[in-house]
């Protein structure tokens, strides 16, 4: 419920990016229109109650600068659909909420202050069915573009700084996140009120050059409040407090030959909730990473072959899954790139009893920036 995946930029978690931009923007580059199609199916051999699940997700994005100043958005349509082992199905058709964030950049690249708001345009009140079929796809091991439709509005504002010591940059970023109360489905009782607590979060982070490599790495932390939660109208309401996340983050783009070698590698780990003093016992920790080769075949043409694994240990049971694939950069002029990506994906996930379940699917898209 906490977030739609077009919300994983968290304002503030943002140690480089806007001084980069700032620092990248000429006079003849304002913007960015980004847009296009992503389409995720996995297939389940064995749960008792999933066999298949289909996204197929639109994004879409913009931005613009102005000196200092520079404003985005995002939002997606997305169609998900969950086909049970008994041959039944149902498809979630919705919007999903909207994103807009202002960042403004103080003296030389130094200090960049962010706000996010997360607009509410995703699906209001969403029946029983639909809301089975969008929490199918939230878990973020299965890697479906959009994770989430709505969590209510928003407000997030954030604040970064970073500075150079000699070839590196090192930063630090704090952000809190203030949310709405909305409803998230309607049951057979009435509709459902969900109230999240404050989230606050503090990033730390370096990136610089290794000889002719570039490394990175960072490491956040956040913490949460008392959600809230109980039927509209109703008098009793119940509370739970997530547990502490912590994500550490790498990554290495190396020269080799031509070609350019991009390393990324990630662990999230999330400690258990509560509610009312008990421990709920849902920790998780994932891991993953993916290898991609960058290979310049002409002046506006790349091939990128990629492989991606990820691993998840949730209290109980386990998740195992590897990808191939491959990605073409097409610079169609010098404003315009479009990126089609395809990849097969196989894997396992085990249950609490150890009965190992396999999974496989597959993943493409592809996506068109321009800049004016």
């Amino acid at each position: 419920m906490r977030r739609s995946a077009l919300s994983g930029a968290l304002a503030g978690a943002l140690l480089f990016a806007g001084a980069r931009h700032a620092r990248a923007q000429g006079p003849d580059e304002r913007g960015q229109f980004s847009g296009g199609a992503e389409l995720r199916v996995l297939s389940f051999d064995g749960l008792p109650s999933v066999k298949r699940l289909r996204q197929l997700s639109l994004p879409i994005g913009a931005m613009a600068s102005y000196r200092r100043l520079t404003v985005d958005l995002g939002t997606a349509w997305a169609s998900t659909e969950l086909t049970r082992a008994d041959g039944g199905h149902h498809t979630a058709d919705h919007l999903t909420d909207t994103q807009v964030r202002g960042a403004y950049v103080f003296g030389r690249d130094a200090v960049v202050a962010t706000v996010l708001v997360n607009l509410p345009t995703g699906p209001r009140q969403a029946s029983a069915l639909d809301y089975t079929v969008i929490g199918a796809v939230s878990p973020t091991f299965l890697g479906f573009p959009v994770a989430g439709y709505a969590s209510g509005f928003s407000v997030t504002g954030g604040l970064a700084g970073a500075t150079r010591a000699g070839d590196w940059s090192v930063g630090a970023a704090g952000s809190i996140r203030l949310n709405g109360q909305f409803t998230p489905y309607v049951d057979s009782a009435g509709p459902i009120v969900y109230k999240p607590g404050v989230e606050a979060r503090i990033r730390g982070g370096a990136d610089g050059l290794v000889g002719s490599s570039r490394l990175s790495f960072g490491l956040t932390f956040s913490t949460f409040g008392d959600d809230q939660v109980g039927l509209s109208g109703g008098t009793g309401r119940g509370q739970y407090r997530p547990g502490p996340r912590w994500l550490a983050e790498g990554a290495l783009i190396a020269p080799v030959g031509k070609a350019t070698l991009n390393l990324a590698a990630w662990d999230f780990h999330r400690a258990s909730g509560d509610t009312t003093g008990a421990s709920l016992g849902n920790h998780e920790n994932l891991v993953g990473g993916d290898l991609m080769l960058s290979v310049p075949l002409s002046p506006g043409l790349a091939l990128e072959p990629v492989v991606a694994g990820r691993a998840s240990k949730p209290q109980t049971g386990s998740g195992r899954m590897i990808g191939f694939g491959t990605g073409v950069r097409i610079r169609l002029a010098d404003t315009a790139t479009l990126t089609p990506v395809a990849r097969y994906d196989t894997g396992s996930i085990t249950d609490a009893s150890g009965t190992r379940n396999s999974l496989h699917g597959w993943y493409a898209s592809a996506l068109l920036r321009t800049t004016f």
